[in-house]
């Protein structure tokens, strides 16, 4: 452990956030974990959002969390580790040559890496999958890019999706060119820390210049990540939630963590088939609460108070018809009024009991 490490043992944190609440838990979760690995003392976190000082009891429950910040400090409270520590396993990854080769016609397949060269598993494992095809596959090293900085977050690019890097560096281009045209794309990076790297950060921070509409829709995206994924259920959940959002299929994870260089030579092959016959298929799986929550939250908020600020995003919600507000459905508004009010009479409520789960089904008879 290092001396700066020593020196943060113990220490009493607390962790304040703001945003619209679109996964705050993640980022919550990850600094807990964090603190955790440093032996820190966690105390808790603080949601707010944006606007949420403007109202008094707000502030009052912000006035709590600090309270009791404090509290903990000066009594010396012990408090619980959530995370336990990653355990990473001592393993050197050996692949075998591939035997049959998967045709992937005429997907385009796109591996996008930050491997370097104290990173032998990742490397391997990449090259493993690549040479998995009989056709080309194309594999870029964030790396080689001219990547200038990471996002501003200055908004600048919530008018028309134009960023202020623009012409500046290599990302707009690579994006907009190899990402955007790829059917099958792969992320593959090791476990820093809690997360990726930092350099990963940046290609997903930077990515933002196409606001909170999907760029990825019905794209297959799959991970091949050097590191203990199987203990980190938050990132898994941060990359999974990312693909649901941008409307792509989550075709699976690949992993060094197994120490069985036979069986995740099976894993990348059977991705690598997946992928493809999903692609062929135009299979995209039914959102989870993460992409249906997701959703919710950015189309009521850019519907209302975000419009102005990202008004590229109201441009794209209305052309892909993300306003789709129940209450604007007229006719189930009638049908509820109507119900509500026949519901008064104790008779119509117990003859609406005795049918209800009959009711319930009869709209997928026809199809069943």
């Amino acid at each position: 452990m290092s001396k700066v490490h020593t020196h943060l043992r113990n220490m009493y944190t607390a962790f304040l956030s703001t945003s619209i609440h679109f996964f705050d838990h993640s980022a919550h979760n990850y600094i807990h974990a964090v603190c955790d690995d440093l032996n820190m003392r966690y105390t808790g976190s603080f949601s707010a959002d944006m606007y949420d000082l403007r109202r008094s009891s707000k502030r009052e429950a912000l006035r709590l969390f600090a309270e009791n910040f404090f509290n903990a400090i000066e009594e010396s409270e012990t408090t619980w580790r959530h995370f336990a520590p990653l355990d990473w396993r001592d393993f050197e990854y050996t692949p075998e040559n591939t035997k049959n080769k998967i045709n992937s016609d005429t997907k385009k397949i796109l591996i996008v890496t930050d491997s370097g060269s104290n990173q032998n598993n990742l490397e391997k494992m990449v090259q493993k999958f690549k040479a998995s095809f009989s056709s080309e596959v194309e594999l870029v090293n964030l790396n080689d890019l001219d990547i200038k900085g990471s996002c501003l977050g200055c908004i600048h690019c919530g008018y028309d999706n134009k960023c202020v890097y623009d012409g500046k560096d290599d990302f707009i281009e690579f994006y907009n060119k190899k990402i955007k045209g790829a059917h099958i794309l792969v992320w593959a990076g090791a476990i820093k820390d809690r997360y990726l790297s930092a350099k990963w950060k940046t290609f997903f921070d930077r990515s933002f210049f196409n606001g909170h509409a999907p760029s990825l829709s019905g794209k297959q995206i799959g991970f091949i990540i050097s590191g203990p994924l199987s203990q980190n259920a938050n990132l898994r959940q941060i990359l999974e939630a990312y693909i649901e959002v941008q409307q792509a299929n989550c075709a699976g994870f690949v992993t060094d963590e197994y120490g069985d260089s036979a069986y995740i030579d099976s894993l990348l092959e059977n991705l690598g088939r997946r992928m493809v016959r999903f692609a062929e298929g135009g299979y995209t799986a039914p959102s989870t609460f993460l992409g249906v929550g997701g959703h919710k939250i950015f189309r009521d908020d850019i519907w209302g108070r975000l419009r102005f600020p990202f008004y590229a995003d109201h441009k794209s919600y209305k052309k892909m018809d993300f306003y789709d507000f129940p209450q604007k459905k007229r006719r189930m508004r009638i049908v509820n009024a109507i119900m509500l009010f026949l519901s008064r009479s104790p008779a119509f409520r117990k003859k609406v009991n005795a049918r209800i789960k009959e009711e319930m089904i009869k709209p997928l008879q026809k199809v069943l």
